[in-house]
């Protein structure tokens, strides 16, 4: 009877061990699909109507040590390095339309790694740019929502959290050969970007 219950035991002892290794052993990954939402609010407190025809894409740059220089560059895909002022032209991943919902503002991005993402809404020639970090574990989809406000005449922020933070750029003017609003130098306290 004892040799009996000590064979029950240890197959149990084994049995256990053999479920917890291969859950020890499941693939994790944080590539996510980041689905950007993109809104537009022309007066302050106002509707907040969906973006049409919004290009979206992201470089896997190396830390927030890159910004925009105007919106023609933001809308020509280039990004600018704050410590050597190298550019890159050619983002690593270029944003789909994500049809799953009704309206068209909605933008699907696969990422592999943290990236810097960037939203340019052409009505209101406006640009958006965050540094995203991938956190989530087996998250096949992330959202984020971007709201342009076009009646604000700065740079602003959107949002607190690291990861989720807008840098938002107000219109760019239509003149032509005007280059647009500066690049991002940080914020003051009341999430304004100062320029």
């Amino acid at each position: 009877m004892r040799h009996t219950a000590y064979i029950l035991r240890n197959a149990a002892l084994i049995a256990l061990t053999a479920i917890v290794a291969t859950g020890c052993f499941k693939k994790v990954t944080t590539e996510t699909t980041v689905i950007v939402k993109s809104l537009v609010e022309t007066v302050s407190g106002g509707e907040r109507t969906p973006s049409e025809g919004v290009v979206v894409y992201a470089y896997y740059t190396k830390g927030e040590t890159w910004t925009i220089a105007s919106y023609n560059d933001a809308l020509n895909k280039i990004v600018t390095s704050t410590e050597t002022d190298e550019c890159l032209t050619e983002p690593d991943v270029e944003g789909e339309p994500y049809d799953k919902f009704e309206t068209g503002c909605y933008t699907a991005l696969p990422l592999k790694k943290p990236a810097m993402i960037v939203v340019v809404e052409p009505q209101t020639r406006m640009y958006a740019y965050m540094f995203k970090q991938l956190a989530a574990e087996n998250l096949p989809q992330t959202y984020l929502t971007v709201i342009f406000n076009s009646w604000k005449d700065k740079a602003y922020t959107e949002g607190s959290k690291e990861g989720y933070k807008w840098y938002v750029f107000p219109p760019a003017p239509s003149e032509e050969g005007n280059e647009g609003n500066g690049s991002d130098n940080g914020t003051d306290d009341s999430g304004e970007v100062n320029q």
